[in-house]
């Protein structure tokens, strides 16, 4: 029962990472679910030693660090299907500063390091999700980031709840309430909470959010988006990524992608620079040694280098 209620919870975020229900059984095994937290607890304290990573199943989560003041600087939020601290496992050292705070009542699961080095061994494609994960989460801060220092207070505010609304859509929640309170919010825009009180009654009285309701409830999203010049696809990395067939084992040194319609697709959507082909390294290669050669002579002459045209 306990397996299936983790999958239940799990599944739509792995699924969008590239992992397939053989690979997200496997890591339900290895799954142990922890007491429910009430709102307002801590899940992980700053410079807490740990050995396992901590999955959220249920309920909203938030990274944060206390500052020397005692405010708080909320870095990113969390949903079913997020590890709160995946980095860590790669991070052996105690983060002295992070910490991860139940929003609302909470319940997790711990996965222990060990048992997710035995998963990298025997499951080499969860693997592939879990650094997709630790890509959209690099994401997301990043871009959290940047809109704490940049625009107005309601272009932060409409941008943050515009956020919250794309992911709870991508693990099947499609509710026009986002279920944190506007403290949440000031701490995540670098907002004092007044002036998120202002900007959230702004927001009411263009319709944009609803006048009907104490909660924070969106009523026209296409205006929302407008207001926060919002763009989404900081958001969609899995959906870039997935596009990379990683082969395991049995391949051609190079063959990283499954077909040439996969190489020509992953090029429409993430522009990047492929290697060059052995005749290229072959004459880059000259051309260096040539060029090291006439700093040593130091006398200027021109050396004879087949691969310069």
């Amino acid at each position: 029962m306990t397996g299936e209620v983790a999958i239940a919870s799990l599944a739509s975020k792995f699924e969008s990472l590239g992992m397939g229900e053989d690979e997200l059984d496997a890591l339900v095994q290895f799954v142990k679910p922890r007491p429910r937290l009430r709102a307002g607890a801590d899940i992980i304290y700053a410079g807490q030693s740990t050995k396992c990573s901590t999955l959220l199943l249920s309920g909203i989560a938030c990274s944060y660090r206390r500052l020397e003041d005692g405010s708080r600087q909320i870095y990113s939020f969390h949903y079913p299907g997020d590890f709160c601290d995946l980095y860590r496992y790669v991070l052996s050292e105690k983060d002295r500063a992070i910490a991860v705070q139940a929003l609302t009542d909470c319940s997790i699961a711990t996965i222990a390091y060990a048992d997710i080095e035995q998963l990298l061994v025997q499951r080499p494609r969860v693997g592939l999700a879990l650094w997709r994960a630790t890509m959209l989460d690099a994401g997301i801060l990043r871009e959290r980031l940047l809109n704490a220092q940049r625009g107005s207070a309601l272009e932060r505010v409409a941008n943050l709840l515009c956020e919250q609304l794309a992911r709870r859509e991508a693990i099947g929640i499609a509710s026009p309430v986002v279920p944190i309170a506007q403290i949440d919010i000031a701490d995540a825009g670098a907002l004092s909470i007044v002036h998120v009180n202002r900007t959230v009654q702004t927001l009411r009285s263009l319709n944009v959010l609803s006048t009907t309701s104490r909660a924070i409830e969106v009523a026209d999203r296409k205006q929302l988006a407008r207001i926060a010049r919002f763009d989404g696809r900081y958001l969609n990395m899995p959906q870039y990524v997935s596009k990379w067939a990683v082969q395991v084992g049995e391949s051609a040194p190079g063959n990283f992608l499954r077909n040439q319609e996969d190489s020509a697709s992953l090029q429409r959507q993430m522009p990047m620079q492929f290697a060059p082909d052995r005749k290229e390294l072959r004459a880059a290669a000259e051309r260096i040694a040539g060029a090291t050669a006439d700093r040593r002579c130091g006398q200027g002459s021109q050396v004879n280098d087949p691969g310069i045209a």
